[in-house]
């Protein structure tokens, strides 16, 4: 019995879906900002990071939440790594 059970988390933790921490196109953009307020300090090092400070502001001033999200996600892939290395442009 424990080793079905056992089997049983096993497979349901194997098997379970994980975030990044922020999705898009959910009708919030909160998640998008605690995204972003997580990662800023952590990527002072970015080529684009002040310009993705500039586009945060902007989506956080935003007056929809597509607009939002569309700003914060641009923000974030100023200062995501892709490959070992940020974008440049």
């Amino acid at each position: 019995m424990r080793i079905l059970a056992m089997a049983s988390i096993l497979l349901i933790t194997a098997c379970a879906t994980a975030e990044a921490g922020h999705s898009t196109g959910n009708d919030t953009c909160d998640d998008d900002i605690l995204h972003w307020s997580n990662m800023i300090d952590k990527r002072t090092d970015a080529p684009l990071h002040a310009h993705a400070i500039i586009m945060a502001d902007l989506a956080q001033k935003a007056t929809s939440v597509w607009k939002c999200e569309n700003f914060m996600e641009e923000a974030l892939r100023m200062i995501r790594k892709t490959d070992g290395e940020y974008p440049t442009e």
